[in-house]
């Protein structure tokens, strides 16, 4: 079965450098060749949801450092990539259970930059610190949710 898809263009710069068949200004194009024997709907279903695995991938290489294996040897690259994935992981259900919704789909980067990375004060008062934000703060509307929602994760019981 061939199906063609038609959809937005991709503003990912990586995915816009992969080769078109041609070129138009408002729909990008793809084209599925399957031997499934189903509805054009369902096989683009079930071949997205593999398509997502590219993202995860250009995003173990450029936000974590996949693209840097440390040693020659295979079982000390087994264990690092390990723990890189570990890492990915550890950030995906931080997204999924402390951020709030809009934060599910972007970046360790993106996560970083907003939520992380942020110019603060570490201030006593009281006898007790507190973390001082930036005045005009713009995601600390965000940076709050997950403050909130750190605290109710509990540990699971692995049997």
């Amino acid at each position: 079965m061939n199906w063609i898809d038609i959809g937005p263009i991709p503003t990912d710069p990586v995915e816009a450098k992969q080769l078109t068949l041609f070129k138009d200004q408002k729909y990008a194009y793809h084209v599925l060749v399957t031997n499934l024997r189903t509805h054009p709907w369902r096989v683009w279903c079930f071949y997205a949801q593999r398509a997502r695995i590219e993202q995860h991938i250009r995003e173990l290489l450029y936000d974590y450092p996949l693209a840097k294996i440390p040693t020659g040897e295979w079982l000390p690259n087994v264990a690092f990539f390990q723990l890189l994935l570990f890492a990915f992981d550890l950030v995906h259900y931080f997204k999924r259970l402390c951020l709030p919704p809009g934060y599910r789909t972007k970046t360790l980067k993106t996560v970083r930059r907003e939520l992380l990375v942020i110019p603060g004060r570490l201030v006593k008062t009281d006898n007790r610190y507190r973390l001082k934000l930036p005045k005009e703060y713009h995601f600390e509307q965000d940076f709050r949710y997950a403050l909130t929602r750190i605290p109710l994760l509990r540990p699971v019981q692995i049997r």
